[in-house]
């Protein structure tokens, strides 16, 4: 997951629309964000949380006991009885694609100022597709939830005057908690009790569904009529506001190719976006030909069965016993006759009869040999279908992965490109540019709503064919019934195979943490030589060893103790090989000028993408030397003491 742009409106002190876009190559990955104490630093970092998991998702608390989310200064300049809506929407990328989420809360105006409003929200995820249309995610908490797991986003958004958690001398429980959820053992464990619940209880029974009233069904269907219609006319202004927007796009373009100065970078850019357009659509078609393919790959399945098949009949061929020497019908034929195939007759219990009658005992039916012998012809070629297919889906998966590294490259150069381009001294060339950069973020609004909206109009649509069905027989009661069943061996064999699983991988990523913690640990840490070990045993202690080889964890400081932690979680991130953002609000608040400039030295090196909450005196001197040729995006919070509401301000470079 690699964060692209934030943009928030009415929430809390952010009164109207305000964003900002995040660092996102590899060279300048750091996103700075500043302000004084109480200016806005939180209230921006509480937004990315709310927007991609709301107040809590999955029994797991996100944003707590912080009042308010509406701007009170959008509420005042409401009338009595009119709507207030927040709203924060984020874009992003992860595995090669492009998705844009949105988290909205409306309240209601009353009498005397009070505002009336519950604490649900409305969520939406689109994801972008190769033509720049946006389709809307039918499932998004799941999808997000996959994407960066509520119960993981503590371990990369994280707040950093309680990140020394880990280092505490009680944090075992909670240490084990981190390496189970985001190296996903948690799934592998959950997985286990399922299916354990599963083998207990096989059987469930669905309710019965009965009809609502005559009445009842009239009033929804026009409802749903009346809803259809308002959003089709909302699709057709953002379409006509998107079509504004590339026309704007395109103007900027030209003007931009006909600068002197841009002229190069402007070419660079078309180049790329041509290719970047190419390689999504490839990448798209990919991905439908890989469902084709496992779709189609039932019969890999039947391949160990085809095997044991084919060499139990080839065991028989070489043992003769297929085809038989002598066909059943000719030994028949000269028991019938009493004769030899010389010519010779020969009498019932007879030593020549009884040889010949023995010989009926290893022959087949005729019938049956013609049998045995196709089915051993068609599933000779089963194999070879099955390893084609495999292999088909091998080279359909390398080719898409190759894609999506290529992707983004692609995009990475977009985002110099675009850098370049606000850098150079003309002040014209950087306004155009903020301008189509802006544009650019308009269509990905208007595109997010219009997919929401062939979203909502495809589910009234569906939902007023079957009120019209339901209508047609709404008096009459509907009962169904039906039951769902599970192999209990199956399942209870399953269970037992992944708890094994669970601890062999268990066991290798402890390992391969701790050693990733110490190498990332003696990096930050200013008193290196004093620090000789890091461990993390079967317990899950997370224990450092000093040069004497005793342990030193009770001794460390307030600041060593953050830095170990943070060693920690970065050591997660590299050995999981999540792309994921990591979001510091106020990281170095408790740290020495040591610390902190061995952290900003080392840090962007050590995460995709960094992104800081900090007051001026938190980063200054050494550190901000540090950090400078990593900054991509920098931004200042300014607060307005007549308003008491808070602009997200870019910092030029």
């Amino acid at each position: 997951m690699k964060l692209e742009r934030i943009t928030i409106e009415n929430f809390r002190q952010f009164h109207e629309r305000n964003h900002l876009d995040f660092a996102k190559d590899k060279k300048h990955c750091v996103t700075v964000i500043h302000g004084a104490n109480g200016a806005g630093k939180t209230s921006l970092f509480l937004a990315i949380n709310w927007c991609l998991y709301g107040r809590s998702l999955e029994g797991v608390k996100v944003i707590d006991n912080v009042g308010g989310l509406v701007s009170k200064e959008a509420v005042s300049q409401t009338k009595e009885g009119d709507t207030v809506r927040a709203s924060v929407e984020i874009t992003f990328q992860h595995d090669g694609e492009r998705y844009l989420v949105k988290r909205s809360i409306q309240v209601k105006k009353q009498k005397g100022g009070q505002i009336e409003g519950n604490s649900a929200d409305d969520f939406v995820m689109m994801r972008t597709k190769a033509d720049g249309d946006a389709i809307r995610v039918s499932n998004p908490l799941v999808t997000m939830n996959s994407i960066l797991p509520v119960n993981v986003r503590e371990y990369f958004l994280f707040d950093g005057e309680k990140i020394d958690n880990f280092a505490k001398p009680e944090a075992a429980a909670q240490v084990k908690q981190a390496i189970d959820l985001v190296l996903k053992l948690k799934v592998l464990d959950r997985a286990r009790k399922h299916l354990e619940a599963n083998a207990q209880d096989y059987r469930k029974e669905l309710r019965q569904v009965s009809s609502a009233e005559l009445r009842d069904l009239i009033d929804r269907d026009g409802n749903a009529r009346t809803e259809r219609t308002k959003s089709e006319t909302r699709k057709r202004e953002l379409s006509e506001a998107i079509e504004s927007a590339r026309r704007k796009i395109a103007d900027i373009d030209e003007r931009l190719r006909e600068t002197k100065d841009a002229k190069t970078l402007q070419q660079q850019r078309e180049r790329l976006e041509r290719d970047l357009k190419a390689q999504e659509s490839e990448s798209e078609t990919y991905l439908h030909q890989l469902r084709e393919l496992a779709t189609g790959a039932y019969f890999v399945i039947g391949q160990g069965v085809v095997s044991q098949a084919l060499r139990i009949l080839d065991d028989k061929r070489k043992r003769g016993e297929i085809p038989s020497n002598i066909r059943k019908q000719f030994i028949e034929d000269l028991l019938g006759k009493m004769r030899c195939i010389c010519g010779r007759p020969f009498t019932e219990g007879s030593p020549e009869y009884k040889s010949i009658k023995q010989l009926m005992q290893s022959s087949l039916p005729g019938s049956l040999e013609d049998e045995v012998l196709d089915t051993s012809a068609a599933l000779r070629p089963f194999n070879e279908r099955s390893e084609r297919q495999l292999s088909d889906i091998d080279r359909a998966m390398k080719r898409r992965t190759d894609l999506v590294d290529s992707i983004k490259q692609i995009r990475a150069e977009l985002s110099d490109v675009e850098l370049k381009l606000k850098g150079l001294p003309l002040e014209e060339i950087g306004q155009l540019e903020k301008q189509r950069h802006s544009f650019l973020g308009d269509i990905d609004s208007y595109n997010m709503e219009i997919g929401s909206f062939n979203e909502r109009i495809r589910k009234l649509s569906e939902e007023i064919a079957q009120l019209e069905k339901d209508i047609a027989k709404a008096r009459k009661d509907e009962k169904r019934e039906r039951f769902l069943s599970t192999k209990l061996e199956l399942a209870q064999k399953a269970a037992d195979a992944i708890g094994e699983m669970y601890q062999t991988y268990a066991d290798d990523m402890r390992e391969r943490i701790q050693a990733k913690t110490k190498e990332i640990f003696r990096q930050l840490v200013w008193k290196d030589t004093h620090f000789q070990d890091v461990q993390l045993g079967p317990d899950f202690n997370l224990e450092v060893i000093d040069r004497w080889g005793m342990p030193a964890r009770p001794e460390l400081s307030a600041g060593e103790r953050q830095v170990l932690s943070l060693s920690f979680i970065t050591a997660m991130s590299r050995v999981s090989e999540e792309e994921a953002p990591l979001v510091m609000d106020t990281p170095f608040g408790r740290l020495s000028s040591q610390h902190r400039d061995n952290i900003t030295k080392n840090l962007p090196d050590l995460a995709d993408q960094l992104v800081m909450f900090v007051t001026d005196e938190e980063l200054r001197e050494q550190a901000r030397k540090n950090l400078e040729p990593r900054i991509g995006a920098e931004y200042r919070l300014e607060f307005d003491r007549k308003t008491s509401c808070t602009r997200i301000v870019e910092v030029k470079s």
